[in-house]
């Protein structure tokens, strides 16, 4: 079993993680790094390792509770994010709120 990037970071209560695909050609730390800071969340950490399909899985650890705006800002930015995690997230809690809406009608 490989473990995720995600996996093999040390959590920490303060910081959100975000990992993203590019290719070679498309990656440059500077513009993640000010996609993520334009949105209000400061980069501690930028992890790089290569994926299976000739591209680069990006492991970003940000100074937010909510990832949400920096997840926008990165996709603006014509950035693929594959994942994202906080202890307050945004779109995580809308998304298992509209899941559960979608359950309680279909269970009618």
């Amino acid at each position: 079993m490989t473990l995720t990037t995600q996996e093999k970071i040390i959590q920490r209560d303060d910081c959100s993680l975000v990992t993203l695909f590019c290719t070679p050609a498309d990656y440059s730390a500077s513009i993640l790094t000010h996609a993520c800071e334009d949105a209000g969340a400061p980069v501690v950490d930028l992890l790089t390792q290569p994926a299976d399909n000739r591209q680069i899985v990006v492991t970003l650890r940000l100074r937010c509770d909510d990832p949400t705006p920096a997840v926008h800002n990165l996709e603006r930015y014509g950035y693929e994010v594959a994942e994202a995690e906080g202890n307050n997230f945004t779109a995580a809690a809308i998304a298992s709120e509209r899941l559960m809406e979608l359950q309680a009608l279909l269970n009618v």
